[in-house]
C-alpha cells in the first residue's frame, strides 16, 4: 500500500541554537515518506551551514536560502508554494516533535482539511514548563467549528497538518494577522478541522519569540490594577479588529449569523472604551456557545469572551461595586 507524501514547511533565521534538535525529530519520524522543505530567511550565524550538512545526508530535505529577509509570514508562505505532499505539516525551527507525530496524523486526519494537537510547552534548554498549550474539554473539535476562530486561536502552526488542497485558498496569506490564524479560519470555514489527543510537539517558549508574550507583574494596589486590566483589555480588543476584518472582508463566510458575529464584534472593539454592554453580541455568544467552545478548555475562554461583550465603562464600575 503506498504512503501519501508529507511536506514539511520549515522556516528558519538565525535559529542554530535549537535547529538540530527539531531536524532530529523530524528525519527520525516513524512515518517516512516525507519531503522537508526548509527556507532560510536570510540568516546571518551559523544556520545555513547547518542546513547543507543536513541536506547533504538526508535527500528528503530540500533547502532554499532567501536573499533578503521576507518575516517569518511570507517565508512560511514561500515555503509552503514549494511542498509538493498531498499533506502539509508546519513545522518552527526551535520546536521538538514526538517521533510519531506524523504517523498520528495520517491516521487521524480522516475527510477533515486539517488536523491539530496540543503541544507541551518547554523552556529554552528543553526543561518542561508544566503547562500544555491547548488543554481541550472532552468535546473535542471533530466538525466545522468556524465560529471558533473569532474569539480565540486555539491551533497553532508548528502542531497542524492540512491537505494540499486548501492552498489554493489559504494563498497569498495576509499581512494583517498571524499565519497559523489564517489557515484555521479557512480551513474550518470551507470544511473541517479535527483534533488528536496526545500532544505531540514539544513548543519551546523563550524571550526571543516573535509570539512570546511578556506576562508583567500586576500591580497591587487597586487603582493601579484597574488601570493595569483597562489597558489589558484595551490590547485585546485592537488586536481583534485586523483579525475579524480580514475574516469579513475574505468573502468566505456564507452563514448569516457567523457574519452578524463578525459585525457585532468589530463594533464592540472598535467602540470598547465607550460602550457599555452589546447585547446583542451576547445574546449570538450565548447562542452559539456549544460551537465557539467546542475545542477549547472552555470555562476561562468562555469567562473572557463573555468579559470582552461588555465595555470599560461598566468593567470600571464593577470593580468598586464586587
Amino acid at each position: 500500500m503506498t504512503t501519501p507524501l508529507v511536506s514539511i514547511a520549515m522556516t528558519t533565521y538565525n535559529g542554530e541554537k535549537f535547529l538540530k534538535e527539531q531536524l532530529n525529530s523530524i528525519i527520525n519520524q516513524t512515518y517516512k515518506n516525507l519531503e522537508i522543505i526548509v527556507v532560510d530567511d536570510n540568516s546571518t550565524d551559523k544556520t545555513w551551514q547547518l542546513l547543507q550538512e543536513y541536506s547533504q545526508k538526508d535527500q528528503r530535505i530540500k533547502i532554499f536560502k532567501n536573499n533578503t529577509n521576507l518575516g517569518f509570514i511570507k517565508n512560511f508562505e514561500k515555503a509552503i508554494k514549494l511542498c509538493s505532499g498531498e499533506y502539509i505539516a508546519l513545522s518552527d525551527q526551535d520546536d521538538i516533535w514526538k517521533l510519531n507525530k506524523i504517523e498520528v496524523y495520517i491516521d487521524n486526519i480522516g475527510e477533515n482539511l486539517l488536523i491539530y494537537s496540543d503541544a507541551v510547552l518547554i523552556d529554552r534548554d528543553g526543561n518542561k514548563l508544566g503547562k500544555q498549550l491547548v488543554r481541550p474539554s472532552s468535546r473535542l473539535c471533530k466538525g466545522s467549528c468556524n465560529k471558533a476562530f473569532f474569539l480565540v486561536n486555539f491551533t497553532s502552526g508548528n502542531t497542524m497538518m492540512f491537505k494540499k488542497k486548501l492552498i489554493e485558498h489559504i494563498l497569498p496569506m495576509p499581512e494583517s494577522i498571524f499565519h497559523d490564524i489564517w489557515i484555521g479560519f479557512v480551513a474550518s470555514t470551507l470544511g473541517s478541522i479535527t483534533y488528536t489527543d496526545e500532544a505531540l510537539t514539544y513548543y519551546r517558549r523563550y524571550s526571543e519569540q516573535v509570539t512570546h508574550v511578556d506576562h508583567t507583574q500586576k500591580p497591587l494596589n487597586p487603582i493601579d490594577r484597574f488601570h493595569f486590566k483597562k489597558e489589558a483589555y484595551m490590547q485585546t480588543a485592537k488586536n481583534h479588529i485586523p483579525v475579524l476584518k480580514t475574516f469579513y472582508d475574505s468573502n468566505l463566510i456564507k452563514n448569516q449569523d457567523t457574519i452578524k458575529l463578525i459585525e457585532e464584534l468589530l463594533n464592540q472593539f472598535e467602540n470598547y472604551e465607550t460602550i457599555y454592554f452589546n447585547f446583542s453580541l451576547y445574546k449570538l455568544l450565548k447562542k452559539h456557545e456549544d460551537e465557539i467552545f467546542c475545542s477549547i478548555r472552555h470555562f476561562k475562554r468562555k469567562r473572557r469572551a463573555f468579559r470582552l461583550s461588555v465595555g470599560l465603562k461598566l468593567k470600571a464600575l464593577s470593580l468598586f461595586i464586587l
